[in-house]
């Protein structure tokens, strides 16, 4: 019974965790929602690593309601917020 409450609590402490995979990356993006708003970054990038170390960037660039089901969309830099936008264009 103590291996079985161990291993339980164990699962719930990993899935505290998880593994970034959003639904709304596109091909070069990388997402995280964010109280109801949709982060975009470019994959791979410094402001990314930055964002999941600190939190939101001091500088940021939003669009209201233009993201998937009508989230607003912000990003670090608006040539990111522009190409995430051509990106999900180019999905439709």
């Amino acid at each position: 019974m103590k291996r079985l409450m161990s291993a339980s609590i164990l699962m719930l402490g990993l899935s505290a965790f998880p593994v970034h995979a959003s639904e709304y990356d596109k091909p070069g993006f990388v997402t995280e929602v964010e109280d109801g708003r949709l982060w975009v970054f470019k994959d791979g990038s410094e402001e990314y690593k930055a964002f999941k170390q600190h939190g939101e960037p001091v500088k940021q660039f939003t669009s209201i309601g233009t993201g998937p089901g009508g989230m607003t969309v912000k990003a670090a830099d608006q040539s990111v917020l522009d190409g995430y936008h051509a990106a999900m264009a180019a999905k439709n």
